[in-house]
């Protein structure tokens, strides 16, 4: 029993083969059966891994016991102990599968790409830590602990009040004598004091199941959101029931108006669903996203939101206009979007987990339960380019870096695994961080932070620079369903996270120092999901829950 304690620490640091081959013939160089009955291809490779690490126990007790290895050599080596007698040296051979064309021309445009994003977001930070330096701060490295420096350690900032907010003073000095950083701690003060004001603004019975997936349209730099302007808010779900519907979001209307529901969008329950970004390019207001969708039914799919010009939004309906007494056939109003199929994502051999799409607009990932995550490509109606396997446990959570250059996933094994989109290989990976299984990542703006959380309520901060944690809050009582981190506007690199939980909460997080902001609740039971509405009004929260609501929260 002791030894198999033991073993049972160790397991996660053993690295075995990933391929079914490899994995046979270690058992059978082991003198172990190959498979017994009723297991399947994980359970062997655990029975190899729990095999291994008991050997390393014996090992360490002062026991001699031949490794897997040596005994593998001894089996399949008969080739190199032959190059031995030669006097020559054994060398290690290192396979890779070619790319294809598809993925080649991939990579290199997603290095483009990546390389722009960040020669900016670097250019900002550089641009901070001088006028750190020159303002004489004692300690200017402590701006980029956690990507920010701690608004406590700021004395000569106050929180703005009614007066001042509309002024754009600051203890006296006028907008244009602040630096960067007093106009970013200023900005940060108003929105935390906005955050902590939150409270249930509007909610919407959505579906007759329970909301499984929330996102909202990412905002873009320069454009309005605000439903009245260039481009507005929209808010996509989907169900237990397979059906993905759009709301709007605008921040100017707390009723949660459904602008578009495709009823039959899976044949089963719809477990992550996302938007893909605006980049500019065409006119805002013709601005027509893309949502990906991921299902248990085994497939993916992408759709297509388009707007119907002849409806108009809620907020600008007038019934004495033509336009809002058009109908459809069936003498209901129609919808102000139609939601058009794009295309179906084939391929995984197990139900899908979540999605997320690519900060260029351009590629979609999916996690599924055959141990594996794809990309595909969205331009091409969804050709599969990549198929990355060797995950140990079921791949469930998916998270894309701001600048496009890294792809984090999470498994049930509790191992969260950073993957170079550029190159295909592992960047790093972290083990044994969480006690049972991750659920969920998302990167930080800033670039360099990763947040995971899953079955433990924890929610754990890693630093990339370091591959070590910044913070490990004990978050929720329950498991972590998602966590999203404010949009990158205004220059700020996002000031707050929001996590939500079965515990029936939602919670908002500084992410300069990990402290609550704030609790909601409002939900009757678990929250599936939660994400951020950012626009020229202020920031808002949305969720979705088991109780088949949307809720929103606003100051």
């Amino acid at each position: 029993m002791l030894l198999d304690l033991e073993a049972k620490k160790r397991a996660y640091q053993v690295d075995v083969p990933t391929l079914v081959d490899d994995v046979r013939s270690a058992l059978r160089a082991m003198g172990l059966p190959v498979r017994l009955f009723g297991e399947n291809l994980a359970d062997v490779r655990d029975r190899l891994r729990m095999e291994l690490a008991r050997r390393e126990v014996l090992k360490e007790g002062g026991v001699k016991v031949d490794s897997a290895l040596d005994l593998m050599a001894k089996r399949t080596g008969e080739g190199a102990a032959e190059e031995e007698d030669k006097g020559g040296e054994e060398q290690e051979v290192t396979k890779y599968t070619v790319a294809e064309p598809e993925l080649v021309a991939a990579r290199e445009e997603i290095g483009k790409f990546s390389t722009k994003r960040a020669r900016a977001r670097l250019a900002r930070e550089r641009l901070r830590r001088e006028t750190a330096k020159q303002r004489g701060e004692e300690n200017s490295a402590s701006i980029n602990v956690n990507g920010k420096r701690p608004l406590d350690k700021k004395a000569n900032v106050v929180e703005p009040d009614a007066a001042s907010a509309g002024a754009g003073d600051v203890n006296g000095a006028s907008a244009e004598e602040e630096d960067i950083l007093t106009k970013l701690d200023r900005e940060c003060l108003r929105l935390y004091k906005s955050v902590r004001s939150m409270c249930l603004e509007g909610s919407q019975f959505a579906d007759a199941r329970p909301l499984s997936a929330i996102c909202t349209s990412p905002p873009a730099p320069g454009y309005a959101m605000d439903g009245r302007g260039n481009r507005p808010a929209l808010i996509a779900t989907g169900g237990w029931s397979g059906a993905v519907r759009i709301w709007d979001g605008s921040l100017g209307s707390s009723t949660l108006d459904p602008l578009a529901t495709k009823t039959q969008g899976h044949e089963d329950r719809i477990m992550g669903i996302a938007m893909a970004p605006f980049l500019g390019g065409i006119e805002a207001k013709d601005y027509e996203p893309i949502v990906a969708t991921a299902s248990i039914d085994l497939t993916g799919k992408l759709w297509k939101v388009r707007r119907n010009d002849c409806v108009p939004m809620p907020m600008e309906e007038d019934d004495d206009s033509a336009a809002g007494k058009q109908k459809k056939s069936n003498g209901e109003k129609a919808d102000p979007y139609a939601i058009e199929e794009l295309a179906t994502l084939r391929g995984h051999a197990a139900r899908l987990g979540r999605v997320a799409f690519h900060p260029s607009g351009r590629y979609v990932a999916t996690t599924s339960f055959d141990h594996t995550w794809r990309l595909w490509d969205v331009e091409t109606g969804g050709t599969q380019l990549l198929l990355q396997d060797g995950l140990w446990k079921e791949c469930y959570g998916i998270g894309m870096h701001p600048d496009g250059s890294l792809c984090a996933t999470t498994d049930f094994g509790g191992t969260v695994q950073c993957w170079d989109l550029r190159t295909g290989k592992s960047a790093c990976h972290f083990t044994g961080a969480h006690a049972r299984r991750v659920l969920c990542s998302e990167f930080a703006p800033n670039g360099f932070q990763l947040a995971t959380a899953g079955d433990d309520g924890t929610l754990k901060v890693w630093d990339l620079r370091r591959k070590g944690t910044v913070a490990s809050v004990p978050a929720h009582s329950r498991l972590i369903t998602q966590i999203r981190f404010a949009h990158d506007v205004q220059g700020q690199n996002g000031e707050f996270a929001t996590t939500s939980s079965f515990d029936g909460t939602v919670k908002v997080w500084s992410t300069r120092d990990w402290r609550m902001l704030s609790v909601l609740e409002g939900h009757e039971g678990k929250v599936m999901g939660v994400d951020v509405i950012s626009g020229a009004e202020g920031t808002a929260l949305v969720s979705s829950g088991f109780d088949k609501t949307l809720k929103l929260w606003k100051e």
